[in-house]
């Protein structure tokens, strides 16, 4: 019963929070071919519930990983939720409003080993202000910016819902440059 209710809470919010917007698949396709997600031995997805594509193409490849979302049976906050053991890669599309609070976190979680790599689709803006740019300066030597040619079209938005974004990549080894254009 706990899940069916957690289920139609989430496609509630999935209708009303500017914040909850799905990456398209081929999007996700994308990131995962260019950092060979293969490589990877134990993924966190923290912002993904059931329907996200960062889960599903991942069960096609038969990857590990762990998923967790504020909307899951545990209420998994990322402010709150440990990692799995040994994480070797997070990546997600977080929501966007809260953007300064979890690349604050990511970078936190780096310091304290309990994540190796990341991966964040966030938007262009990210890259602005100087309270950003001081976190991102700290670990230039193994940040990547991977900035799209051209904006993503989210699923689950009302209207039009188009952004100029980027990842934000950290430590990922076949990432050789720390600017590409995809």
């Amino acid at each position: 019963m706990e899940n069916i209710q957690t289920n139609i809470f989430y496609e509630i919010d999935k209708q009303k929070n500017k914040d909850h917007v799905a990456t398209p698949r081929w999007v996700v396709e994308d990131i995962y071919k260019l950092i060979e997600i293969e490589s990877f031995n134990n993924i966190w997805f923290p912002f993904n519930n059931y329907d996200s594509h960062f889960k599903l193409y991942a069960d096609e490849l038969k990857l590990r990983y762990k998923a967790t979302h504020i909307f899951d049976d545990l209420g998994n906050d990322f402010f709150k939720t440990e990692p799995p053991k040994d994480c070797d890669l997070l990546i997600s599309n977080p929501p966007f409003s809260e953007q300064n609070e979890i690349i604050k976190r990511t970078f936190e979680l780096v310091e304290q080993a309990k994540i190796k790599s990341f991966c964040l689709l966030l938007p262009l803006a990210t890259l602005e202000t100087p309270t950003r740019a001081e976190m991102y300066e700290k670990y230039v030597d193994k940040l990547s910016i991977l900035i799209f040619k051209k904006r993503i079209k989210f699923l689950n938005t009302k209207g039009s819902f188009n952004k100029g974004c980027c990842w934000i990549c950290y430590n990922i080894p076949n990432l050789k440059r720390q600017i590409y254009w995809i």
